[in-house]
């Protein structure tokens, strides 16, 4: 009998990890409620969505990958009428205040989707999948016509991220613990994510980062890492805006 572990207990197994915040790890909350995000990235994300779809009750959202729902319940502050999914209930907590949908988003979710929405929201979201392609035209579909489009991933085209590639071959925030941990399984570069949004209909409307993607260098207790990064800094012609810790866009689906 093989000892390696079934997929659907490694993924259950991750979601007792964000559940449980990590063993106490020190997290940002919302309304009590825990953000498995980095810093600021739910902050900005909301301001790009208001200014793409100013809030209204009639003004339908869908969060994928919701985890816990802090990101659903500040929409829902906000005036949206938010729909929130994820593969595991448990850990959501405005269960009651929020609809709520179980969704395993390496398939056909669109379909068991109630209805199109008018936005939706991805946050920390796509590194957990097995195809990013796939994901975004599942994401095309469950919009309107005319429907935005929010997505972040670790962005791969910060300095520090290239350092620890050149260093390590491993880029920032995909080393073996956060694949084993957080389920961190698919390093998407901006460019690549553009391929995939692009080859699903979708339209560019803003893009942008957020995080210092130097937070954690201290943390890591590696010199080499640092001075490289800070050379490839200034190297890069990546633009300053799109050098933070997670890539940030806004897309629309063309009509409406």
């Amino acid at each position: 009998m093989s000892d390696t572990p079934d997929r659907d207990d490694v993924v259950r197994e991750r979601a007792r990890n964000f559940r449980d915040a990590f063993g106490g790890s020190n997290l940002s909350m919302y309304q009590g409620i825990p953000i498995f995000a980095a810093p600021g990235l739910h902050e900005l994300a909301a301001q790009r969505l208001v200014a793409a779809v100013p809030p209204d009750a009639g003004t339908h959202v869908l969060e994928l990958g919701a985890g816990g729902g802090a990101m659903s319940q500040r929409l829902t502050d906000l005036g949206y009428a938010v729909t929130a999914s994820d593969l595991f209930i448990e850990r959501f907590q405005p269960r009651g205040r929020v609809p709520f949908y179980t969704l395993d988003l390496n398939r056909e979710f669109a379909a068991g989707l109630p209805q199109q929405f008018d936005a939706l929201i991805a946050l920390e979201l796509v590194e957990h999948l097995e195809n990013p392609h796939h994901f975004l035209r599942q994401c095309f579909a469950a919009l309107r016509p005319g429907g935005t489009a929010v997505i972040s991933t670790p962005n791969l085209a910060n300095p520090v991220s290239q350092a620890m590639f050149v260093r390590s071959g491993v880029f920032q925030w995909f080393r073996d613990e956060d694949y084993r941990e957080q389920g961190h399984i698919s390093p998407i570069a901006p460019v690549v994510l553009q391929r995939c949004w692009s080859e699903a209909g979708f339209a560019l409307q803003w893009e942008g980062s957020v995080s210092n993607a130097w937070r954690r260098v201290r943390k890591l207790r590696t010199a080499g890492t640092f001075a490289l990064a800070s050379l490839l800094a200034l190297a890069s012609g990546t633009p300053r805006a799109l050098r933070g810790e997670v890539y940030l866009a806004v897309l629309r689906k063309p009509g409406g």
